[in-house]
Formats: C-alpha cells, sequence, structure tokens
C-alpha cells in the first residue's frame, strides 16, 4: 500500500549515511509491515469501540497473529486488498460475539474447535506462492503451529472454567478463520497447480 512511499524513505536514509544500501528490501519489507499492522491495530480498537468489544477485539488480533504466523493460509495480492479482508474478519468476529446468544457459546465452540483444530493439525503449515516453504522451514512452522494451538486451546478451557466465555469465544473463532484461510490457500494452491499442468 506504502511500498513506493517507504522506498522513497529508505532511499532517504541511505542516502544519509542511516542505513545500509545491502538492506534496502528488508528495510523497506520492515517499514511497510509496521504500518500495515499499525493500522490494523486502529481499526481493530474502532471497531471494538463500535461493537462495545474492545477487549474481545485486541484478544481477536492477538490469537489470530500468534497462530496465523505459522500456521500460513490465504493471502490477498494486494496490501489494500489484504487489509479490507481484515477488517471484514474482525467486524464478522465482533458481530459473531455480540450476536451468539451467551447460553450457545460453549456449545458452537466445541463444534468449531472439534473440526478446526483436527485440520490445521493435518495440513499446516500451508505455503504460499510468495512463501514457498523447504523442508527444514516445514518442521519448524509445524512445531510452532502444533505449540501455539495447544496454548490457545488450554487457555480456552482455562477461559470456560473461569466464566470469561465471550473472550474464550474469540479465540474459537481466531482458530476456526485460520482454518478456513488454509483451507481457501489450499484450493487456491490447488487451481494454479492444475492450470500450470493443463
Amino acid at each position: 500500500m506504502f511500498k513506493k512511499q517507504m522506498e522513497k524513505l529508505t532511499n532517504a536514509l541511505i542516502k544519509n549515511g542511516a542505513s545500509k544500501a545491502e538492506n534496502k528490501e528488508i528495510i523497506v519489507y520492515g517499514l511497510c509491515s509496521a504500518i500495515e499492522i499499525g493500522f490494523n491495530i486502529i481499526t481493530t480498537l474502532v471497531l471494538g469501540f463500535l461493537f462495545g468489544l474492545v477487549l474481545e477485539g485486541i484478544i481477536f488480533l492477538i490469537s489470530y497473529a500468534f497462530l496465523r504466523t505459522y500456521v500460513g493460509g490465504y493471502h490477498c495480492e494486494k496490501a489494500i486488498n489484504c487489509y479490507f479482508m481484515s477488517c471484514g474478519i474482525i467486524a464478522l468476529v465482533l458481530a459473531a460475539v455480540e450476536f451468539t446468544p451467551g447460553e450457545n457459546t460453549k456449545l458452537i465452540s466445541i463444534g468449531i474447535l472439534a473440526i478446526s483444530v483436527p485440520f490445521i493439525l493435518k495440513v499446516a503449515p500451508v505455503e504460499s506462492t510468495h512463501k514457498p516453504l523447504d523442508s527444514a522451514e516445514r518442521k519448524y512452522y509445524r512445531k510452532k503451529t502444533i505449540i501455539h494451538l495447544m496454548i490457545e486451546c488450554f487457555t480456552i478451557i482455562v477461559l470456560f472454567l473461569v466464566g470469561i466465555y465471550n473472550v474464550a469465544y474469540v479465540i474459537c473463532l481466531c482458530i476456526m478463520i485460520t482454518a478456513l484461510l488454509v483451507f481457501f490457500q489450499m484450493i487456491q494452491m490447488f487451481l494454479k497447480n492444475n492450470r500450470n499442468n493443463s
């Protein structure tokens, strides 16, 4: 979204001697990522405020980043599309938390976990066109996926036991969204491979 501007800024830093030319690509990527993360945080806070669920929005963002970093999944080609997709996901999650009757959250959460957790454990990590994984990376990412998924599942159990149902439900929805994005990425890769082979 801001790549050209970040490249100009990086060029200025290199010209002034604040950065090395060989690090240009890393600096541009880091600056773009920082801005995207900043926008996502601000958007989450705004949507959380509108729904009256600021804490739930923050919990979703943290648990989503915690898991998706290693699991992988569908990514939009353009950063702006990725941002709007993220906004849509956050809005849908907060709407689900707001409008799901409290007495149903346990049953829905169990259903989500029963489907999503085995699926993620079976297929993750999923590579993308922009981020292919070698065998060592796949092994490392898989280990991290299992650890992070177990931490989130343990957190959900504890939250339900102490009666903090909304937050537990948010983390369950995070796991479900992650599983769906993995599924969409698998479909995208399958279709791409079919096109390449035909």
